[in-house]
């Protein structure tokens, strides 16, 4: 069985109607993006994932096959895909020119640190150390040119500018260092009541005892988890006790990561468990319907079952 479906309000795009298991291998010159979902036998309750094609969308192969493996691994077991693949995709193809002007963004920025008007060549940037053959995840670990060192740094950029993510910039040589290595556990996917079809929260948690060690668990998660890399909010916090020269300090720190008071509920999470030597991040995606206040509860509710996950309650 095939269910197909456009997704919608596609900029510039006024046919914003859904097609038919019917619909013929003629209909897609039509020039609507189209997401047709290839329905195994066993969906909605088998383990296999329904197969996802792209129609009549203009975009790089290798950003293609990436979002479309985001698809199949977004896949849960009884729940229907058709809306939450949908809107995936809509989100992809809308914030295609938000990912253009901040990549724009950096180059300006890289050029201004520079000191110098000589352009960057971000396309054939041979300088980082996170080489991948997966053209996609190489747009999120592009090097940022500056000072003595302007090959020491990998810098993550958001998917878009719409969530107010911040670029964040990690010391290549620490998060490359298998010294600062941790041990990331995460909790199941968590969907909201009330909330939109794409409404999902993931926690995560490593015990961590230094800033390299934080600074590693997040370029960890930014770079080598493609979904999380694509997360409207990664809002994290963290508390560690560092011993220097027999001397303990402590340090705390939080990021609400666009999702403003997110990370001092984070905080305070932490505080009120009592735990220490831990970072806990919790990455949202949003589903299309404001929560509300509500949602700094399952923020902090996600946060705790990482904990709980990863043994520090």
């Amino acid at each position: 069985p095939v269910q197909k479906l456009c997704t919608s309000s596609i900029p510039g795009n006024q046919n914003d109607n859904a097609h038919g298991n019917n619909h013929r291998e003629d209909d897609r010159g039509l020039g609507i993006p189209t997401l047709e979902i290839r329905l195994p036998a066993s969906y909605p309750l088998g383990a296999t994932a329904p197969t996802p094609v792209l129609h009549n969308v203009m975009m790089n192969p290798d950003k293609k096959r990436n979002l479309l493996e985001e698809l199949v691994e977004m896949y849960e077991v009884g729940v229907e895909v058709s809306i939450l693949w949908g809107e995936r995709c809509r989100e992809e193809l809308l914030h295609s020119e938000d990912s253009l002007d901040l990549h724009n963004h950096c180059r300006d920025a890289a050029r201004y640190e520079n000191g110098s008007d000589h352009a960057v060549d971000y396309e054939n940037d041979n300088h980082s150390d996170y080489h991948s053959n997966n053209n996609d995840d190489n747009d999120n670990r592009r090097n940022i040119p500056g000072g003595e060192k302007q090959t020491d740094t990998t810098t993550y950029l958001p998917p878009t500018t719409k969530f107010n993510q911040p670029i964040r910039t990690f010391p290549t040589h620490i998060i490359n260092n298998p010294l600062y290595q941790r041990t990331i556990t995460r909790t199941r996917p968590f969907h909201p009541p009330k909330s939109g079809p794409g409404e999902t929260m993931i926690g995560h948690a490593a015990r961590v005892t230094s800033p390299e060690h934080v600074q590693w668990v997040l370029a960890r998660l930014l770079f080598h988890d493609k979904k999380v890399a694509k997360a409207n909010h990664n809002m994290f916090a963290y508390k560690f006790t560092e011993v220097t020269d027999g001397t303990k300090r402590r340090v705390a720190d939080n990021d609400d990561d666009g999702e403003k008071g997110a990370g001092a509920k984070l905080a305070a999470l932490l505080e009120m468990c009592k735990v220490d030597d831990v970072i806990v991040v919790v990455s949202r995606w949003f589903g299309g319907i404001h929560l509300g206040p509500v949602r700094f509860k399952y923020i902090a509710a996600v946060g705790r079952d990482a904990l709980v996950e990863g043994g520090f309650l």
